[in-house]
């Protein structure tokens, strides 16, 4: 299972359904240099699909892929749209700005009618923030299906990444085995986020 294809549909800054085909829709939402970009990049195998940047809270608009994942062994092939989100708890932008962040994922998640999955990514190496818990707390009110992926495992030993579960599983209330382990830079745990996100578009 994997993606082979990928493609930049368009950013929103004032959500609507897109012109194109209507699809199915996996967002991903995640506080400022989790790591979302270099996640899609690595998710898709194309550098720079998604902008990356070592400045937090890059992604201010809604942005829309077009991706394919395929199965070869079956001959399958699903066509869904991937929505990144904008960045939430960057401290270093002004409350106006973090209020229009906050209106634009609001009226995302509130008027799509294509969403079936939320991947919400958090960094292994820091507990979830309060936003973090604010966003999950939001997805389960919601009653929105949701997978944790923590990012930047590379960064860790496979023990620390162990010990690191445990305080994420605990914040989050899910269980630590239900939680993703990846790596934008080996690439660790990317055929268990396809794998998932097919669960989902099945």
């Amino acid at each position: 299972m994997e993606i082979s294809k990928a493609s930049f549909l368009t950013s929103m800054a004032d959500w609507k359904p897109p012109v194109a085909e209507p699809l199915s829709e996996i967002a991903v939402a995640g506080r400022s240099n989790v790591g979302k970009s270099s996640l899609i990049n690595k998710l898709c195998n194309r550098r720079g699909l998604a902008k990356t940047s070592s400045t937090p809270g890059k992604t201010r608009l809604i942005n829309y892929f077009t991706l394919t994942l395929s199965d070869k062994e079956k001959e399958l092939k699903r066509d869904f749209y991937l929505v990144d989100l904008p960045g939430y708890g960057y401290a270093n932008v002004s409350k106006d700005e973090k209020l229009r962040w906050g209106r634009l994922m609001q009226s995302y998640f509130d008027k799509s009618e294509k969403l079936l999955l939320t991947l919400m990514l958090v960094d292994i190496r820091h507990e979830p923030t309060r936003d973090d818990l604010d966003m999950i707390g939001f997805l389960r009110q919601k009653g929105l299906p949701y997978r944790v992926i923590a990012t930047k495992a590379d960064k860790l030993s496979r023990a620390q990444v162990s010990r690191a579960l445990l305080p994420i599983s605990r914040a989050l209330q899910v269980q630590p085995f239900d939680i993703i382990v990846t790596s934008a830079e080996s690439g660790d745990g990317i055929p268990a986020l396809a794998s998932a996100i097919n669960d989902f578009l099945e």
